[in-house]
């Protein structure tokens, strides 16, 4: 499942720009280089969400929105060549949130529902009975 479209794309980088990172011409957009991008992006981010949630998400949240539409760019630069560094610092922003929230500390607006089997499980810890203790070796 696609978290972004070409249009969000558009929205952060220039429609030429765009066409000079996907088409051979440069003249406009290929759309499956895009559709490439977006997919990259989406595995990347499925691959870290996995942990706590079940993917692909259903509902798209503007933040999956906004970091998918971010890692798309980066990976359609360096596709071409290396990505300027203010891409590579989004990239890189975007990762280190998904770690965040597959660690606990930060959270998906709006998937509370989504958790998967894994997360919503508590941890059961059992263990045989002990055999040296205080109250057993009182009588030695």
């Amino acid at each position: 499942m696609a978290y972004c479209t070409l249009d969000d794309l558009k929205n952060l980088i220039s429609e030429t720009e765009l066409a000079q990172l996907t088409a051979e011409s440069g003249e406009e957009p290929d759309p499956e280089v895009v559709a490439w991008a977006i997919a990259q992006a989406g595995g990347e981010i499925d691959s870290y969400l996995a942990e706590r949630y079940r993917v692909p998400l259903s509902e798209v949240p503007s933040q999956v929105q906004a970091l998918a539409a971010d890692m798309s760019i980066y990976h359609l630069y360096t596709r071409r060549s290396v990505a300027p560094r203010a891409r590579r610092q989004k990239y890189e922003a975007a990762v280190a949130f998904l770690k965040e929230v597959i660690a606990g500390r930060a959270v998906l607006a709006g998937l509370e529902g989504e958790l998967a089997q894994a997360s919503r499980l508590a941890p059961e810890i059992s263990s045989a009975n002990r055999f040296f203790s205080r109250n057993g070796q009182k009588d030695w």
